[in-house]
């Protein structure tokens, strides 16, 4: 039996970093965000790497339901680490609101944000 749904990301391996690069321009819909996330957590598992980086260059609109859906691929990837990058500025906004992301060294967030796919691995890779 084929799927008929069209793939939500792509990955490939670098630097023993697994790179999700999210296809979507946009993450409002909960059976796309579900699927997504369903996506990533596959592919990490099959991957066999500790850390991933999450390119959301392509992604001009994540809704509450996306975030999720980040935080749950997060909770999977523990202990390992997880970078998002090329971040839009109304989404690194709300990653910065909702306190996933932080600016600040000295504070913890779920998530590091940088913003090129060359300064996450660099992060990662160290």
């Amino acid at each position: 039996m084929t799927s008929n749904k069209p793939p939500y990301a792509s990955a490939s391996v670098r630097d023993h970093v697994l790179v999700i690069k999210i296809l979507l321009k946009e993450i409002r819909d909960p059976k796309v965000s579900y699927g997504l996330r369903d996506e990533i957590s596959s592919l990490f598992n099959s991957a066999e790497v500790r850390h991933v980086v999450v390119d959301l260059g392509q992604v001009t609109f994540m809704g509450s339901i996306g975030l999720l859906a980040l935080l749950a691929v997060r909770r999977s990837v523990a202990p390992g680490r997880m970078v998002i990058c090329n971040l839009s500025k109304a989404i690194r906004e709300m990653l910065e609101l909702c306190l996933l992301v932080s600016n600040d060294p000295a504070k913890t967030a779920p998530f590091e944000a940088v913003p090129t796919l060359d300064e996450a691995l660099a992060r990662l890779t160290e």
